[in-house]
């Protein structure tokens, strides 16, 4: 029996990500030690299998006393080459079996985002779940959840525990997206008034009753165009929703966007669903499509207060929006993603590993928009997850070390926003980008030693945004018994070890890099403790 400490990350492209690695003491044999690795799973890793093969030594494919075993995107697909990619690093002898298409559906396989590793008494799926690409790409995301979840209960009848780690792409929890995210139904505030959590949310819940006839008007006649936008002293244009106030000035909603079918999908008040093609379907008619994105009446907190400001000319206090996100927010999720979530945890008996140890927890996210320097505000959401069946994770007996290394910030409990927010920006040693342009700044020694914790845990690490704009999330599972791997890898765990299949004989006199751990940081993080 052993205990065994699992890591997940999207790495939004192993390239750029071990290259800062390997650019620090010990590489990634240090970064596996000094995380007290026994399971990596990466998500976006990028790579093709014939990249894999012949840059092996490059991107670590080979750490001393693990093996890797790899998922891709062969470009079979509607997707080109490289995209997505999952990878799994395990202790070495204790994996049984590895299937990089255990979905058992080509389609959905070649995409590379699912990944099976036996490791004797459980199975671990690491998986990439598609977006929904603003709804187009629902349907095709439910099949492969549908897929998923028909691959875990498999397993689970040959006697298998499941664990399923990576990038979900989707939210749990209301909390698990920060209050602005949260959706109402704004037409049901009115008839709800006693929910709300304060008098100052129930003035504001008044205020948003009275003017959504309002709001709604305008933003049937909303038109969507081009504008110019400058950034970095260049010139961009980029797609706007634009309404008419009561005043009777036309006003911007909402950030520049990208593309007119973003720009078509914001602000709608009618409704939106998607038919079984992909093709999405906004106002009265989205409630006869074959799956609702949005329901009629609802809008995100921040979209509503953007609204009631713009057009009906009242702005809300901060607090008073907080307020009614606690009272009236729901999860910003399409209902069918959302049952899906409920059946995997109520049906199949699988327990969010973070929310079961740190049910408390607030604002704690693994995602940020770094383009907006988001991370910095700690506006993002929490996609990424270690699901255990619930008979083989023991909250209790998890670790009780903190979420992260900041255990407090400014005197308060490591569950309050405003330690997520130390702990998003490591105590204050990550710094944003300059608005000049530039990027981030480099990765510094100290800002690269922040993430690592004393101790293994449940919970989440938070790697410098330089590496990723997703962190890595944790569970450590306790008294796992060892599995003996087999002698002989079969055809399935072969297909997953490309860098494996083209052994040079100069790989073996390739010196190994030291273990030795990095020197102690030389800043100190705020409330680090």
């Amino acid at each position: 029996m052993a205990d065994v400490h699992i890591v997940s990350w999207n790495v939004a492209g192993w390239k750029k990500t071990v290259e800062h690695i390997q650019r620090f003491k010990g590489g990634l044999p240090s970064f596996f030690e000094r995380h007290h690795i026994d399971v990596f799973c990466m998500q976006e890793v990028k790579l093709s299998s014939k990249t894999i093969a012949a840059e092996g030594a490059k991107i670590g494919a080979d750490v001393p006393g693990f093996e890797s075993f790899w998922a891709c995107n062969e470009g079979a697909g509607a997707q080109r080459q490289g995209l997505n990619g999952v990878a799994t690093y395990a202790r070495a002898g204790t994996v049984v079996r590895a299937d990089c298409e255990p979905l058992g559906e080509r389609e959905l396989d070649k995409e590379g985002r699912c990944l099976l590793t036996d490791h004797g008494a459980f199975v671990l799926f690491n998986v990439y779940v598609p977006n929904s690409s603003g709804g187009s790409r629902l349907p095709f995301k439910l099949r492969f959840l549908r897929a998923l979840r028909a691959a875990m209960q498999r397993e689970r009848a040959k006697g298998k525990a499941v664990v399923l780690a990576g990038d979900l792409n989707m939210k749990a929890r209301a909390v698990d997206s920060r209050w602005s995210s949260r959706l109402v139904e704004v037409p049901r505030i009115a008839e709800s008034l006693d929910s709300c959590v304060s008098g100052e949310a129930r003035e504001a819940a008044m205020s948003v009753a009275a003017a959504w006839p309002g709001i709604v008007a305008a933003l049937r006649r909303k038109e969507h165009r081009t504008f110019e936008t400058k950034r970095n002293g260049q010139s961009f244009m980029r797609w706007g929703v634009f309404a008419e106030s009561t005043s009777g000035e036309v006003a911007r909603l909402g950030h520049p966007m990208g593309s007119e079918e973003w720009a078509q999908a914001s602000f709608q008040v009618d409704g939106a669903g998607v038919e079984q093609d992909g093709d999405v379907i906004f106002g009265p008619a989205s409630v006869d499509a074959t799956y609702v994105l949005q329901r009629p009446g609802e809008m995100s907190v921040g979209d509503l207060a953007e609204c009631m400001k713009r057009l009906a000319g009242v702005e809300l206090s901060q607090r008073a929006l907080r307020d009614l996100a606690t009272s009236f927010g729901g999860i910003s999720l399409a209902p069918s993603l959302c049952q899906w979530f409920e059946a995997v945890q109520r049906q199949d008996g699988m327990a969010d590993s973070f929310a079961e140890v740190h049910p408390q927890a607030e604002e704690r996210f693994t995602c940020w928009d770094q383009s907006r320097n988001m991370r910095h505000e700690n506006v993002g959401a929490r996609i990424d997850y270690i699901l255990v069946d619930r008979g083989f994770f023991a909250p209790d007996g998890a670790s009780a070390h903190p979420v992260c290394g900041l255990k407090a910030y400014a005197g308060r409990p490591q569950d309050s926003p405003e330690a997520a927010l130390a702990a998003a920006i490591l105590g204050g040693l990550s710094q944003p980008a300059a608005y000049a342009g530039g990027g981030l700044p480099q990765l510094e020694e100290d800002e690269y030693a922040a993430q690592f914790r004393a101790e293994p845990g449940t919970g989440m690490l938070y790697t410098p945004p330089q590496m990723s704009d997703h962190i890595a999330v944790t569970a450590l599972l306790r008294g796992v018994p060892v599995a003996a791997a087999a002698k002989q890898r079969d055809a399935a765990s072969l297909r997953c070890q490309p860098h494996r299949s083209s052994k040079r004989i100069t790989d073996f006199f390739v010196r190994k890099p030291s273990t030795a751990e990095l020197p102690p940081a030389k800043r100190v993080a705020v409330g680090a403790a």
